[in-house]
């Protein structure tokens, strides 16, 4: 009996353990919203990690699997313009919002 208590706790930590290790994520998320065609740079202030991602149709932008840190928003407009950067702080397991 106590042989199969043991197996069966086993079984269940194989099977649920890397279901609760990937709800705790080590990464962030931030989303925004600008003109449609605009491309938002997202620049990581402390490491001056780059990343771009192009506005949709909708409006919307998100960019996922950020470090937690400071970023700095720009949009760029396609006429080449852009706006004034704005600061935005990611955290673990979240999406922060660009204001």
């Amino acid at each position: 009996m106590r042989t199969r208590t043991i197996l069966l706790s086993l079984l269940a930590a194989l099977v649920l353990g890397p279901a609760i290790a990937l709800a705790q994520s080590p990464v962030g998320a931030l989303a925004g919203i600008a003109k449609a065609g605009d491309v938002a740079v997202i620049r990581n202030v402390d490491t001056g990690f780059t990343r771009e991602v192009k506005v949709g149709k909708s409006g919307k932008y998100q960019m996922r699997n950020l470090s937690p840190g400071t970023f700095e928003v720009t949009i760029r407009h396609a006429d080449g313009t852009t706006d004034v950067p704005k600061k935005v702080d990611v955290h673990l397991g979240t999406t922060s919002r660009v204001l």
